[in-house]
Parts: C-alpha cells; structure tokens; sequence
C-alpha cells in the first residue's frame, strides 16, 4: 500500500482511527498488515503545524520522526496509543504521555540484521579500503604494474585486534558477535560506563562501533577528549545517534591524523543542510544517509511490529 493522505480500509468497524504522520519516512512498504487492525490515514510527511488537525479524533498516531510534545497531547483527549516507527522514543514527551494515561509503544528489534550488516559493510571499507582498489583497477594502476598485485596501500587483518561496542542491546550485540567471528577481541560498554573502564576500552581499540541511544548523558559521549585517548591507527563507525560524537572535534582527529578514519551513517541534523558540506572533503570520513535500519526485510519486519502493536492494543480496549 503506498503511503498518501487517503484513508485506507479495516477489517472491521470497530477498530481504531490511526493516524500515520510520516509514512514516506518508510519508503515503499506494504502497509496492509497495519490497515488490518485500524481505519489507518497516511500522510507522508507532516510538518509541526499540521500535527493537530491531522491527530484530532485519532485514537492511535504512528509517528517516525514526527514530535509529540505535551502542549500537543493536551490538545487530544481521545489519543490513547503512539506507536514510533522506530527503535527511538526521544520524539516523545514521554512524561506527558503517562500523565495523559497514553500507550506508548516502539519498534523494537526489527532493524538489528540490517544494522550489524551496515555496520561491518563500514568497518570493511574503513579497514580494507575497497573503494580505493576498485579505483585503483579503473585508472589503469594494476593494469601497469610491474607485479601481479597492488599491494599498496596496506591494510592490516581484524583477526588479533580489539573492537570496543558501545551499546549493550540487540545491536550491540549483534555488532560484538560478529567481531568475534572475525577474531577479534570484543569489549562491550555502555554510556554508563565508569570513566576509567570507557578510557581503557578506547585507548586499547582498533574498532570502535557506536549502537547507543542518545541522551543527556550520551550527548557526545565522543568528545576531544577521548578522540585523544584513540590509537592514531582505530577506527571509529557511529550508527547509533549523530549526537554521540562532536562532530567538530572529530573532524580535527581525522585532519591531525589522531584516528585513521571513521563512518557515520548519523548526524546531528537529518537530513542535514549547509553543515554537511565541509565534512564531503575530510580525510578518511565515510557518509553515509542513515541507511542501516533499512533493508527490505527490516522495514516490513516493523510494519509487522506496528501491526502487532495495534492488534494488542484492541484486545486491551
């Protein structure tokens, strides 16, 4: 089912009016499964000032990136279930919800294969350098090599080296198996970590992989700092929130040569603007634009999620 502003058919008459605010944010997906258990109107993307008309009467509100702020949720007396279309729930004004005796429901663990794929699909390019040989054949350098093989410019093996994953959860975990899959040495911490227990597990690193959640006390949890405590040849991939790292400070490793590279698959802003522009030029700094939550399989796997979230909640009702 594409996503659009029509309302869509239910099962019954007795199911609740849902309100999707940002369906493009999903891209194509199948949306029936959720249709089955709602009278569901989709809009693909809603903007602060169209939230209320939209909301108003709605019972359940899917929300991707949409915020619902307690000056909102006073405004919808009828508004008993928010499901996010995502892991997060920081779009939520989750003390107001409760307040209001509102259900607030997420994603879950729909995205964890698709995000370790993702994750180590940087690592790679990170380590490997694959772009680079690819580049290497189409210029023409191996075709006048003197030898059978480019081995320049070198790169060293994961077996033997140390991945520190910061996240415990699902994809964390996920993220530390593989690792160990390769070789490696695998140290899981967690925001929460005591400051000694984080500055051993950077220093001693050659991966660093950040799965985390944002919060107050994870807002750039990588700082100047701690870049410093990286060994010059570590690699560091975020694909957690974008504010887990100053993004400045960050770039200051990679120009001073403090780190050997990194990926981010997050920013602060998203989609960003004008700022995104100087990172494009940094040395050894892979973009990519928030891709790792979204195989095929992952975004239908939270269609289902939602689907399930809202055939509890009518049996609750």
């Amino acid at each position: 089912m594409a996503s659009g502003s029509t309302p869509s058919p239910s099962a019954d008459a007795a199911a609740p009016r849902a309100v999707f605010l940002d369906a493009l944010s999903l891209g194509p997906v199948d949306l029936a499964p959720i249709a089955a258990e709602a009278h569901l109107r989709c809009w693909p993307s809603t903007s602060l000032e169209e939230r209320l008309p939209r909301l108003q009467g709605a019972e359940v509100a899917i929300t991707n990136k949409v915020p619902l702020d307690g000056p909102l949720l006073a405004q919808l007396p009828q508004l008993r279930l928010i499901c996010t279309a995502s892991t997060g729930t920081d779009q939520l004004d989750l003390r107001a919800c409760e307040a209001r005796g509102i259900t607030v429901r997420h994603a879950g663990r729909y995205s964890q294969p698709s995000v370790v794929q993702i994750t180590w699909a940087l690592i790679l390019e990170l380590t490997c350098q694959l772009q680079l040989r690819r580049e290497q054949v189409h210029s023409g350098a191996w075709q006048r090599s003197p030898v059978f093989a480019l081995v320049e410019p070198a790169f060293d093996e994961l077996a033997g080296g140390t991945l520190t994953v910061v996240g415990a959860g699902d994809i964390g975990r996920g993220v530390a198996a593989v690792g160990e899959a390769f070789g490696m040495t695998v140290r899981s911490i967690t925001s929460r970590t005591p400051p000694q227990e984080l500055e051993a597990a950077l220093r001693q690193a050659d991966v660093v992989s950040l799965h985390a959640p944002l919060t107050a006390a994870s807002r750039h949890l990588i700082n100047a700092e701690r870049l410093a405590w990286m060994k010059a040849t570590a690699v560091l991939v975020n694909m957690g929130r974008g504010g887990l790292i100053d993004t400045p400070a960050l770039v200051r490793a990679l120009q001073e040569e403090q780190l050997a590279g990194a990926a981010l698959d997050v920013l602060e802003r998203e989609p960003p603007g004008p700022e995104l522009e100087p990172l494009k030029s940094v040395p050894n700094l892979i973009l990519t634009p928030h891709i790792g939550w979204a195989s095929r399989q992952a975004r239908q796997r939270l269609v289902a999620t939602l689907a399930a979230h809202l055939a509890a909640y009518r049996e609750s009702r």
